[in-house]
């Protein structure tokens, strides 16, 4: 593994990290819950002729959570970077020995 690799893996971890604290901060995760509330409740009380309406609330809950989703797999990849990188360690290590 060169070390433009070895530095793509340091910096998917840093954003994976960054995430992590994005995601469980307390606004965040309020924001998003109170959106999807807000988004769901509208959704239900709308009328019989309101389908244009449905559909934009109904496409506004899924952007929330595609925002979600790519925070979680930010994440992901960011474990997948930590695994690697540790291997590349101890690869280096065992070859010293």
């Amino acid at each position: 593994m060169n070390n433009q690799e070895q530095a793509n893996l340091q910096k998917e971890l840093t954003q994976s990290n960054k995430a992590k604290q994005l995601l469980e901060n307390d606004l965040l995760k309020n924001a998003f819950i109170k959106l999807k509330t807000l988004y769901t409740e509208s959704l239900f009380n709308t009328g019989a002729n309101e389908s244009e309406t449905r559909e934009k609330l109904w496409l506004a809950y899924q952007v929330v959570g595609k925002v979600e989703q790519h925070f979680i797999e930010i994440i992901e990849t960011g474990k997948l970077a930590s695994k690697q990188l540790e291997d590349l360690r101890n690869n280096i290590k065992n070859q010293k020995f």
